[in-house]
């Protein structure tokens, strides 16, 4: 049996719309594997702002079957602070940078057969002086 690709999605900046876009996901069902990249308590609190019934899987390579309508297979990635959404916060670049970083990683290793990112703030970013590597 074939293994089926898997898509990373990045969640993007945490206090910006990128979380709430990937709990999209999970209420839509999903026709192809796809792994968020996202810490689990900002998508369990932003889930809970929004008044979404989403339950969340740990990625397990292994596991590349699309899931249903509700469920979201997530790469825990935590953040360096509590996030509020609309307050950027500097301290959550280096976060930012180790989601684009793990999922591209991931992509050149074959683990992925592509990346999708959810809107970055490139201003905090820039100026938190945090070199991409």
């Amino acid at each position: 049996m074939a293994i089926a690709p898997v898509l990373a999605v990045t969640s993007g900046e945490p206090a910006g719309i990128g979380p709430d876009l990937c709990l999209q996901l999970a209420q839509r069902g999903q026709d192809q594997a796809v792994v968020v990249f996202a810490d689990k308590t900002l998508l369990q609190q932003r889930a809970a702002l929004l008044g979404l019934d989403v339950t969340l899987h740990d990625y397990l390579p292994q596991q590349t079957t699309p899931l249903p309508r509700g469920h979201l297979r997530v790469l825990h990635v935590p953040l360096v602070q509590p996030s509020r959404p609309g307050q950027l916060n500097p301290a959550n670049s280096p976060y930012v940078l180790e989601l684009l970083r793990r999922a591209a990683q991931g992509c050149q290793a074959g683990e992925f057969a592509g990346m999708v990112t959810a809107p970055v703030h490139k201003g905090i970013i820039n100026d938190a002086g945090i070199p991409f590597t």
